[in-house]
């Protein structure tokens, strides 16, 4: 790994100093921007095609199934062959299947179902790529500069929130639904691109276990871990009650309450990037482990409290604040709770974790069918308020029920075991 002198902004951004890091953080940086028009074509598409909350969280359901379905068997694969090659064939499967997406709206054949069959299929493949881009990071960058690599990632990826929701609704109101999507097919070329140039790291493939038997020896390695188990608990915690208000509902919210058009709801979302931004850029400069565990559950608490008082206004500048807000505490808890399990989980078993993490944002996605029937059965105002409390007390109960929950970051400073980075 070729190292640069360090001084200035580098000693900030140790993570940049590594060429393999910098190449790969460049490519997912242009990416996360042109999946931003992914992301609100979807909801736009299916709440333009039904109107429906109910519908938006099927969407959810899609997504979900398609995480649940192949995350874990994603992260067993991760930790048995070689990372960068399995990440050029997962966006490379992305790309065929957005690439039918486009086509397949912009000629005006397709369907409800057929859509959610194709966002099935790429949630599937999103499951898989996820891990793998976390096990990766390891064999890029040393321990030391871990938590400021996924810092880093998640920058790469929250920034696309503060600077793309609004040309993405413009883009929507413009080029159509159909150009949106094919706008993001660029992301996974890049990618791509960026992985070839990449030095190859072959890791030995594991050849005592069956793909299966290292699904399960992940699980009980994770499940004989309180800490580890915490970690995923809160991350599922936050995400199944939290995420899809943020995510799956939020044009319902923006539409029915709000009143405003796909353009003013991308411009709210550009407030949620400002928070997160600010929060990935605080972070990436931290540099160390310290209270990482006391961060996450404060952030977590702290993202449900901001999503509470989101939902007792109709005020587009006031909304505006409380969605900043959420933004950077629901990142903040994201970098917090991944730097975490990178530090306190060995090596070898890091894409199978990673993995278990990735099933609990199935799940995140799965909760957004019930909480979009239960918007319109009481009204998406009142949804918002009864879960985001209950969000906020489950995690600040955490602590007060388990010695293992006050102390996650515990192991933070200790040596994971497996192979270091190469250099």
């Amino acid at each position: 790994m070729e190292e640069q002198p360090a001084g200035g902004w580098r000693e900030r951004v140790p993570a940049l100093q590594h060429r393999d890091f910098r190449i790969l953080w460049a490519g997912m940086f242009f990416s996360s921007a042109t999946m931003m028009f992914q992301f609100y074509a979807q909801g736009w598409f299916i709440l333009d095609l039904t109107g429906s909350a109910t519908m938006l969280g099927l969407l959810g359901v899609a997504r979900g199934c398609g995480m649940l379905a192949f995350s874990l068997y994603g992260g067993a694969l991760a930790d048995r062959m070689d990372r960068r090659t399995l990440l050029i064939a997962t966006q490379t499967g992305a790309l065929a299947v957005y690439g039918l997406l486009s086509i397949l709206v912009l000629m005006d054949t397709i369907n409800l179902w057929v859509a959610f069959a194709l966002i099935f299929v790429s949630a599937s493949i999103e499951s898989m790529d996820g891990p793998t881009r976390q096990a990766l990071l390891p064999h890029l960058v040393p321990r030391e500069h871990l938590p400021n690599a996924i810092a880093l990632f998640t920058a790469a990826m929250i920034s696309s929130y503060a600077f793309l929701p609004p040309m993405a609704g413009i883009a929507i109101e413009t080029i159509g639904v159909g150009g949106a999507f094919a706008v993001s097919l660029t992301g996974h070329v890049v990618v791509i691109g960026a992985l070839l140039m990449m030095r190859a790291r072959p890791l030995p493939a594991r050849q005592d276990d069956t793909v299966l038997r290292a699904v399960g020896r992940g699980v009980g390695y994770a499940a004989a871990r309180p800490r580890v188990r915490w970690v995923i608990i809160l991350s599922l915690l936050t995400g199944t009650l939290g995420f899809p208000i943020i995510s799956t509902l939020a044009p319902y919210w923006m539409t029915e309450v709000l009143e405003l058009d796909a353009v003013g709801w991308t411009f709210m979302g550009w407030f949620w990037g400002l928070g997160a931004v600010g929060a990935t850029v605080y972070l990436s400069t931290r540099g160390h482990a310290r209270g990482l565990g006391w961060t996450v559950i404060g952030s977590g608490a702290a993202f449900g409290l901001t999503l509470v008082c989101f939902g007792f206004t109709r005020s587009v500048p006031v909304a505006a604040v409380f969605w900043s807000l959420n933004g950077a505490c629901y990142t903040t808890n994201m970098i917090s709770s991944t730097s975490l399990l990178q530090l306190i989980v060995e090596t070898a078993y890091v894409g199978r974790v990673m993995s278990l993490r990735m099933v609990s944002s199935a799940f995140n996605q799965l909760a957004a069918w019930p909480l979009g029937s239960l918007a319109d059965g009481i009204g998406v105002e009142r949804m918002v308020r009864s879960v985001a409390t209950a969000l906020t007390v489950l995690v600040l109960a955490a602590p007060l029920i388990s010695r293992a929950a006050r102390t996650l970051d515990a192991d933070a400073r200790a040596p994971a075991a497996g192979p270091a980075p190469e250099t």
